[in-house]
């Protein structure tokens, strides 16, 4: 009987000791990731001054300069483009539109566009904006 106790408490001190380590992780991704929506995240590359949207189960991504959301919409640029690479978290489609098509559709407009370093400080490590 005592050691049927003595193994009960292992296992509830086991099982606080694993919890209290999980909640203390800044992130289950890695410091190095933070998602924004459906899988979409914003990887730190090892330039620490470069980003990379990265799709869903994919641990590389896009180089990017640039970057704005408002859901179910994703806006980047990648370094060095003319283009702009759209995406609908909602329907999972990709698209490519020049600076003048985003500047021009009321949609597009509406999302505020700031530096990819930026962006990576509002977003939070530990959960997802939408």
């Amino acid at each position: 009987m005592w050691s049927r106790d003595l193994f009960q408490d292992f296992c509830r001190i086991a099982f606080l000791v694993v919890f209290v380590c999980l909640c203390s992780c800044d992130n289950l991704f890695g410091p190095d990731l933070r998602e924004i929506a459906g899988g979409y995240r914003l990887k730190r590359a090892s330039n620490p001054d470069q980003f990379a949207l990265t799709v869903p189960y994919e641990s590389g991504g896009l180089i990017i300069d640039e970057i704005g959301w408002r859901e179910p919409i994703i806006v980047a640029r990648a370094s060095g483009s003319e283009y702009w690479d759209v995406i609908n978290t909602a329907r999972a489609q990709h698209i490519r539109v020049s600076d003048q098509q985003r500047k021009s559709d009321p949609v597009y407009q509406s999302i505020q566009i700031e530096p990819a370093q930026m962006a990576w400080r509002e977003l939070d490590p530990r959960k997802r904006l939408w």
